[in-house]
């Protein structure tokens, strides 16, 4: 799996998904209520707004969460915390943290104190072919926000299954419709909210650079 893929589908990055899914329940409630008789057109209106609200919360707080310095740009000297941070599979961060363990080992055997061992091991890896795994943008300390991408696939991987779970053996389903939007309506808001990140990202960068000019 390439770098960039491994990136998309580090899903576990999301943040304070309890209230991404208080939104998604919540909009299920309301459309649920809209689908059915029991309508106050008033009501559904604000069901809505609190459903978008709602997201939109999660999507502000999702982002400032992911804000912190860059792993690359700290002064490392724990090797378990600097490998959990690169983008790699479970099998290749394993690996890379015994050669690290067992390289800071060897410095220690030498007189090394062993935060000064641990340190000196990262820093030997801390090349370009490195730097390319991290999860973070390279520029100070905002996330690439990426796993927004694999969550927006993965919407649509779900909901092309529900249309045709719907189309072609439950046609008179409204859960199935209803999940189906839901799907759509938050697997967009995915890719939306990716672009947002992104032209946030730019402005603070931008801000930065100004101040450091």
């Amino acid at each position: 799996m390439s770098k960039i893929m491994r990136k998309v589908f580090c899903l576990r990055d999301i943040k304070y998904s309890w209230l991404l899914l208080l939104s998604i329940a919540f909009c299920f409630l309301v459309f649920y209520i809209d689908r059915s008789d029991m309508k106050d057109p008033g009501w559904l209106t604000i069901g809505y707004l609190l459903a978008f609200a709602l997201a939109v919360v999660w999507g502000v707080i999702n982002y400032i969460g992911h804000i912190r310095m860059n792993v690359m740009y700290q002064k490392q000297n724990n090797i378990q915390a600097y490998v959990e941070n690169l983008a790699m599979g479970k099998e290749d961060k394993l690996e890379l943290q015994h050669y690290l363990e067992d390289y800071a080992a060897d410095l220690i055997m030498q007189g090394k104190p062993k935060n000064e061992a641990a340190k000196e091991a990262i820093n030997q890896f801390k090349v370009q072919e490195i730097l390319s795994l991290s999860k973070d943008t390279m520029l100070f300390n905002l996330h690439a926000h990426y796993y927004l991408i694999g969550w927006a696939i993965l919407a649509a991987i779900v909901d092309i299954i529900i249309w045709l779970l719907y189309g072609g053996f439950y046609p008179s389903s409204q859960l199935l419709l209803i999940i189906g939007l839901i799907l759509i309506a938050y697997g967009m808001g995915f890719i939306a909210l990716f672009c947002g990140y992104k032209l946030m990202d730019s402005f603070i960068y931008r801000k930065i650079n100004e101040q450091l000019t």
